[in-house]
């Protein structure tokens, strides 16, 4: 059967989508007909304007923009939908996230006008939790929306079409069946990570990326960890990790198939959870360098992904790490104070082992990138002096930091959410612009503790991710917004 996956502006263009590459697997492994479009790289390429696909800006979440863009590119869109019908795919997939929204959705519009017989599906990461699920599927241009894991779900829902002419009853989607929509639930998880086929990148242009010999890989998913902020178990629900024999496998059959690729992103929660796979993989990197296996150029293999400090992130293991090809991690570290740690039921609490991971991994040649929150409930100005001075005293060690853009956010369905009178906040409901009971942790404050963590980080010559210059960029806008939202919602 013939598929139509679309990804849409705006999304990176450094390397292609391990989604939808993964999908594409799975669906051509079953004997399906797969055509990918990377719109989002298209456009960009059209454009040549960079400053619309960067971090630190936030256009394609903006209404106003995505329509004046709509109306000044109304012809290249028409012709954008006119390729995908030209497939002939009865079904036709969108890979939704909160930037590709807006524009996927004015895709699926034009196509259900041109035709209305195709079936549009929805899927990603914002289809993840089921109550975003429900609310994408009362739009109009929307046939089902997949709510997780894509490969399992989607794959049925496609057999299901070809073999009954129609959509029927598959868990893991939500569905409208003759104007009643039909909540199929969640699926369960896909346990054998090691049976999935390896990513197929073969529609995708390397050479047009922004970084053309570099692939993503996964090798888990989920987390083992119960951070009261974290959303990752709406979606994965349990933590899998393939077999380090398998992912080495899969980085040999891309390291041939694609010989100008040599570097590898690890997209995982995080690499390190299990450290025995781990340990496994960059054993066998080890072997294989040492016997030099055929049509590999070991000298410019490399990996990087994120990581969680853990005890058992020994100084043997980091300097293993190394040697198997390791570049960079970038740690969830969120703040400096032990206090603050176990109110996220962040491990490990011990702020000296976190320090001493850190300088380990770049004392053993791994660039570490460490993630900051600000906020946090029940956090004081004492718990962030604490950030502060971790920042100071490790100020060597930083390859980079990256203050979250979204300082404190209350994801839906997250323990924090759940559990509001615990943190002492209200409000919760809007994830940014929630407070404390006391009056005392508002969204203007903990923007003032973002910006008074980038300024030291620049005093002290630590680089800064794009999300440091997003705030700063947007902080009036930011605020009008919080400001606007306090009145509309006091009257």
């Amino acid at each position: 059967m013939k598929i139509s996956l679309v990804l849409c502006p705006g999304w990176g263009t450094e390397t292609p989508h391990l989604g939808i590459a993964s999908l594409t697997a799975v669906l051509r492994k079953n004997s399906h007909d797969v055509k990918v479009h990377d719109f989002n790289l298209r456009t960009c390429i059209r454009y040549r304007e960079d400053r619309l696909w960067k971090a630190e800006n936030m256009y394609w979440e903006d209404k106003e923009f995505i329509s004046r863009f709509i109306k000044e590119n109304n012809y290249i869109l028409d012709s954008l939908v006119d390729e995908i019908l030209s497939d002939s795919a009865p079904v036709i997939g969108f890979s939704l996230y909160c930037t590709t929204k807006n524009l996927s959705l004015e895709l699926a519009k034009r196509i259900k006008e041109k035709d209305s017989s195709r079936i549009v599906v929805l899927g990603g990461q914002l289809c993840f939790p089921e109550h975003t699920a429900i609310g994408l599927i009362n739009n109009e241009a929307v046939d089902v929306v997949v709510m997780g894991e894509g490969e399992g779900a989607f794959l049925e829902l496609i057999e299901k079409i070809q073999r009954y002419k129609n959509i029927d009853f598959c868990p893991g989607l939500v569905y409208k069946q003759n104007g009643d929509i039909i909540n199929c639930g969640l699926r369960p998880p896909i346990m054998n990570l090691d049976s999935l086929p390896y990513p197929d990148f073969s529609d995708f242009p390397l050479y047009s990326y922004g970084n053309p010999h570099q692939l993503p890989i996964f090798s888990s998913r989920g987390c083992p960890y119960q951070c009261v902020f974290c959303s990752t178990k709406l979606f994965w629900i349990k933590y899998r990790s393939m077999s380090g024999e398998r992912i080495f496998q899969e980085i040999i059959y891309q390291l041939k198939k694609y010989r100008d690729v040599y570097f590898f992103s690890f997209n995982d929660h995080v690499i390190n959870a299990d450290t025995k796979n781990l340990s496994r993989f960059c054993d066998l990197i080890l072997e294989a360098k040492s016997r030099r296996e055929d049509g590999v150029d070991w000298d410019k293999f490399g990996w990087r992904g994120p990581a969680v400090i853990r005890e058992e992130m020994d100084n043997e293991l980091i300097k293993k790490m190394k040697e198997a090809g390791c570049i960079e991690l970038e740690y969830g570290m969120e703040s400096g104070s032990s206090k603050v740690r176990r109110l996220m039921k962040k491990p490990p609490y011990d702020i000296s082992i976190v320090e001493r991971v850190i300088r380990d991994t770049h004392n053993a040649g791994i660039a570490a990138r460490v993630n900051f929150m600000f906020g946090f409930p029940e956090e004081t100005e004492e718990d962030f002096q604490e950030t502060l001075d971790f920042l100071k005293r490790n100020r060597e060690f930083f390859a980079q930091v990256h203050p979250s853009e979204t300082f404190c956010c209350v994801d839906p369905g997250t323990y924090l959410f759940n559990h509001p009178e615990r943190f002492g906040i209200t409000n919760q409901h809007h994830s940014l612009f929630w407070h404390s009971v006391d009056g005392k942790n508002i969204y203007p404050e903990r923007l003032r503790r973002h910006q008074v963590f980038c300024e030291l980080a620049k005093s002290l010559r630590i680089p800064l991710s794009p999300g440091g210059d997003k705030i700063t960029l947007h902080k009036e806008e930011l605020l009008r917004q919080y400001y606007d939202y306090k009145k509309s919602t006091s009257v």
